[in-house]
């Protein structure tokens, strides 16, 4: 904890020794003292630790603030309790584990609780009502339709393939498929966008409020979903958040592998490597933090771009200037020239063709490419512009998430193809 506090740069010490006892994890932050008690019992804890955190907080100078935190939870006397403290705050093993795998920040995690206590009266409060969004609107971030101000005129690319904008907003950062519709990632959490919204009704709905979500989440059978926060993994089921992988240095790349498993790409590298030329692992992500299991990646984490899986437990990886064919039983790999210059988006579309979205000079490019031959048909460009942030298969639709030209700036936009059409012309191409 003392660790996890002091690595996002708050003023901490441990084991100290006071009048009353030691103190596990002392830290000041914002101008308050914090005194914290770390506790790791069988079973949920009763009334007795919290009364002796308070006798040290009886001994310390007025204002200094308690946190009281279990792995096992608490049980009703310590709940009752700290309801009439008002200088407590309990932390459970949720609020413990998104800290320590980089989840939150020791500042963020602070001032939520904080905020909880001083505002609304709970000294306990969900990791999942910490981190939503405080605004009236989570859906502001996006909306449905075009863009005032863009046609596909605008990009003026030759020969391309026009799409039909169905979304846009600001800072869009993954795409995906859950439940029958595209699941799109925002500012505030992840929406749910109807992928036809003439035949779906118009109405956006938040699938998860959550700030600090990033990268294209994943939509697990069972119906939990997994998102990216910071340098782990959320498990959303009902209102409740969990942490199922984290400790990584840069924000993974979730996807889905055999049985419909969830797996990851990790870009992380040491603190002293910022080339990023250490090679990334595939991860196969647990139940809880700390189940998961990695094998290398074939490529250096700072080419990376999306993963997928082939066959058996064969993994393409999708690079920027080189991409890999990962066989986990042999410990083989083989790199394949990428197509694409900036590469972006990846769909599976059997056990040895991928379809790749990526950036080209001028617009958008599509092609397919045969990870077994390495083969790729020539490109095939698509009347969106700017960073390709991921690509999603709903049916017969493909969906990209890109940007349009609007007004001298590129507006992030959710655009759909119908995919077989897209095939065929592809195909042509390749004649």
């Amino acid at each position: 904890m003392a660790d996890a506090f002091a690595r996002d740069g708050v003023d901490t010490e441990a084991d100290q020794r006071g009048p009353n006892g030691e103190v596990d994890v002392a830290f000041n932050y914002d101008g308050t003292w914090w005194l914290l008690e770390a506790k790791w019992y069988a079973q949920p804890i009763d009334v007795a630790p919290l009364r002796h955190l308070r006798d040290m907080l009886d001994q310390r100078r007025p204002g200094t603030m308690g946190i009281l935190a279990s792995l096992s939870g608490f049980d009703d006397s310590a709940r009752r309790r700290s309801e009439s403290a008002r200088d407590v705050v309990l932390l459970d093993r949720p609020h413990l584990e998104a800290l320590i795998s980089g989840v939150v920040s020791g500042p963020e995690l602070i001032s939520g609780v904080n905020r909880a206590l001083s505002v609304l009266g709970h000294p306990e409060i969900p990791l999942a009502f910490l981190l939503r969004p405080r605004r009236a609107e989570p859906q502001s971030s996006l909306a449905l339709g075009v863009p005032d101000g863009f046609t596909a005129a605008s990009v003026a690319a030759q020969d391309g393939v026009e799409a039909d904008v169905i979304a846009h907003g600001q800072s869009l950062s993954g795409i995906a498929v859950g439940g029958g519709h595209l699941l799109i990632t925002s500012p505030d959490g992840v929406m749910t966008v109807p992928g036809r919204p003439g035949r779906s009704g118009t109405k956006l709905r938040p699938r998860l409020e959550l700030t600090g979500a990033t990268g294209s989440p994943l939509h697990c059978g069972n119906g939990e979903l997994l998102v990216v926060r910071g340098g782990g993994v959320l498990r959303s089921r009902a209102d409740e958040l969990t942490v199922t992988a984290g400790g990584f240095t840069r924000a993974p790349l979730l996807f889905q592998g055999p049985d419909a498993a969830a797996w990851l790409l990790d870009l992380g590298t040491d603190e002293d490597d910022w080339t990023g030329n250490q090679a990334a692992n595939l991860v196969q992500v647990g139940r809880e933090l700390g189940d998961e299991q990695r094998w290398p990646a074939g490529l250096p984490a700072g080419n990376c771009r999306a993963a997928c899986w082939l066959h058996d437990r064969v993994f393409f990886v999708l690079g920027s200037g080189h991409s890999a064919v990962v066989d986990l039983d042999t410990g083989s790999s083989r790199w394949i020239r990428t197509p694409l210059g900036q590469p972006g988006g990846l769909i599976r579309l059997d056990e040895r063709r991928v379809l790749l979205v990526g950036r080209g000079d001028v617009a958008v490019q599509v092609t397919i490419l045969d990870t077994a031959t390495e083969h790729a048909v020539p490109p095939v460009a698509v009347h969106l512009t700017g960073h390709v942030a991921g690509a999603a298969r709903l049916g017969d639709d493909l969906y990209v998430l890109a940007g349009a030209p609007v007004d001298a700036t590129i507006r992030p936009v959710v655009a759909r193809l119908d995919l077989q059409s897209l095939i065929r012309r592809l195909q042509a191409g390749a004649g």
